[in-house]
């Protein structure tokens, strides 16, 4: 198990136990002959994909036994009884793996100038060490390597072979450091004639490139000189933060502003845990229009630090900018989440209602519009935004609720009484099935439309939105009563009664020759029924009413014939023959004509 409790407990405690190790007067010439080596620390190995924790704790003894033993003169390797007291003063077991986290800070406290993490993979025939080597302070020791062995290789066995072919790491290494020496006394051709004996050994030795990269900014060589050395060096070590840090500056100095982001991606992946890095670079991703990228950079630092409220705006800002709704609208709902002062404020509703209906997500529609009119029980634009979710999500009586709440607040609202009124007459006529027509719906819609005529006078593209919704559901009823639809009948007087005010807010005649053939029909149908009642009831009144729906049939009918003149001629043989039947009604029903 890997553990990132920060060693740095207890370092006050940790640093009067080092203070302990005073060697004896025996020991004390071979560690002064040892001053000049490099203090090395190597962590336990972290066991990987099932990997024997107690042979990585074995194997890490050995390890550094074997070190200590082959490059006395070269190396100063922290004996395990060392590692061991620190771990231990500051609350972990000697046996337990630390995070790579863990390795800076701990070399810190032992003023190690480089440390090695390593992994151990057991597989079924072999078991396999990756080491990654830091130089941590001009160790020059860096880079990484992998060694594998037989499975029933022992730890000291293992241990032998991974010092013996550690040679040319450390010769590299002091090459490296011979290469720093150079330069510091500006001697740049011998800083480079030393790190290309690095780079015989390793192509991409970080520590050497890193040291060829100053030698050519003392020698004032181009720009590029400096950013090929810096890329061999996190060739070798794409997690050398250092590294990635120094390139990603260089390519800036150079304009190379996508270069030099992409070199920052990569130094946050070296670290991270760098919050204020994380944040430069998904801006600079943002700006670069890179707004996928930016939110998935910004959702791994999340994932670490969900509350962590400058990412969480930034992600909202490169979701919404880059019209990822469902992102925008995540982002918002962790900002809502941590920002307790946006539960008061009306804009952040609406614009995680506005994230939501972008996205197409009517749950979180009806989710936010409710917890808004919750706080703002008085705000029209927050009922409309509740009526929009309840119509995505067909709640029509709730969405015909929430319009009579919207009018009641504002009966000068003409776009939501329209809206209102064309929900309720589209949702109510259904005229291919046997569903009975909701007449209250109709009659609601027809006065909400009315309503919305009169307070847009001189208005004639609202009128012409009053003339459609009122032609929809009645051009229906009449068409399906000139197919026989019987249980349509008794409504043809609604439907006439719509179609004339159709005509009437109809004031760029673009529906008056449809509606007039309509309009015809409807009153046709409704002949026939009335003359056979009045012939009954000999009423003057029904005569009357007879006479001028006659009429009027004949005058739309005329108008309308377009649409269907084999329709309308059929029509006007009866139209005609009503008329001269009802010559006769005044003397016959003793009314006056």
């Amino acid at each position: 198990m890997v553990h990132s409790r920060s060693v740095m407990r207890g370092a006050l405690a940790v640093g009067a136990v080092l203070a302990g190790f005073v060697p004896s007067s025996a020991a004390h010439g071979q560690l002064a002959r040892r001053t000049s080596n490099e203090k090395i620390l190597v962590l336990n190995p972290i066991p990987v994909g099932g990997a024997d924790s107690a042979y990585a704790v074995a194997l890490a003894d050995a390890l550094r036994d074997r070190l200590t033993t082959k490059y006395r003169f070269r190396l100063n390797i922290v004996p395990t009884e060392q590692y061991c007291t620190v771990l231990e003063a500051s609350g972990y077991k000697c046996t337990q793996a630390l995070a790579p986290a863990e390795a800076p800070p701990l070399a810190r406290l032992f003023a190690a100038s480089g440390y090695i993490v390593p992994w151990l993979w057991t597989r079924t025939d072999s078991v396999v060490l990756t080491m990654r080597m830091v130089d941590a302070a001009r160790s020059g020791l860096s880079g990484w390597e992998r060694y594998a062995a037989a499975a029933a290789t022992t730890a000291d066995e293992f241990a032998r072979l991974v010092a013996d072919q550690l040679e040319n790491r450390v010769r590299a290494a002091e090459f490296a450091r011979e290469c720093e020496e150079r330069r510091e006394r500006n001697d740049v051709k011998g800083a480079g004639a030393r790190a290309d004996k690095a780079f015989e050994l390793f192509p991409n030795h970080p520590s050497a490139a890193a040291c060829m990269a100053l030698a050519h900014e003392v020698a004032r060589n181009p720009l590029d000189s400096i950013i090929a050395a810096l890329r061999r060096g996190v060739a070798g070590d794409s997690l050398n933060k250092r590294g990635w840090q120094d390139l990603s500056r260089r390519l800036v100095d150079k304009g190379d502003t996508a270069g030099a982001v992409d070199a920052a991606v990569n130094q946050l992946k070296a670290d991270p845990t760098d919050g204020v890095l994380r944040a430069q670079v998904a801006g600079a991703l943002i700006s670069q229009g890179k707004f996928v990228e930016a939110a998935q950079l910004l959702d791994e630092g999340l994932a670490t630090n969900p509350a962590d409220l400058p990412l969480i705006l930034l992600k909202e800002r490169a979701c919404v900018e880059g019209a990822l709704w469902s992102c925008a609208l995540e982002a918002m709902e962790a900002r809502f989440e941590v920002d307790s002062a946006l539960a008061t404020d009306s804009l952040f509703y609406t614009g995680a209602f506005a994230a939501a209906q972008e996205a197409g997500d009517t749950t979180a529609m009806l989710r936010w519009s409710q917890r808004a009119v919750e706080k703002f029980p008085q705000s029209v634009p927050i009922w409309r935004a509740r009526a929009a979710a309840l119509k995505a999500a067909n709640n029509r009586d709730g969405a015909l609720e929430a319009y009579d709440r919207i009018l009641a607040l504002d009966s000068t609202q003409v776009a939501s009484a329209l809206a209102a009124a064309q929900y309720l007459l589209d949702s109510t006529l259904v005229v291919d099935t046997l569903t009975p027509l909701d007449t209250v719906r109709l009659l609601k819609g027809e006065r909400l439309l009315e309503l919305v005529a009169s307070r847009a006078l001189g208005d004639t593209a609202t009128q012409l939105n009053v003339a459609f919704l009122l032609y929809n559901p009645s051009f229906k009823i009449a068409q399906m009563a000139n197919r026989g639809g019987g249980r349509l009948m008794p409504h043809l007087p609604l439907a006439a009664r719509f179609l004339e005010k159709t005509l009437q807010y109809d004031l760029r005649g673009q529906l008056r020759v449809p509606a007039s053939f309509f309009l015809g029909l409807a009153l046709f149908f409704q002949i026939g029924p009335m003359d056979t009642e009045l012939r009954a009831s000999k009423s003057c009144e029904l005569m009357s009413r007879e006479l001028a729906i006659t009429r009027r049939a004949r005058e739309v009918l005329t108008t309308g014939r377009s649409v269907a003149p084999g329709t309308v001629d059929q029509l006007m043989t009866y139209v005609g023959q009503y008329l001269k039947a009802q010559e006769t009604y005044p003397q016959f029903f003793k009314c006056s004509s």
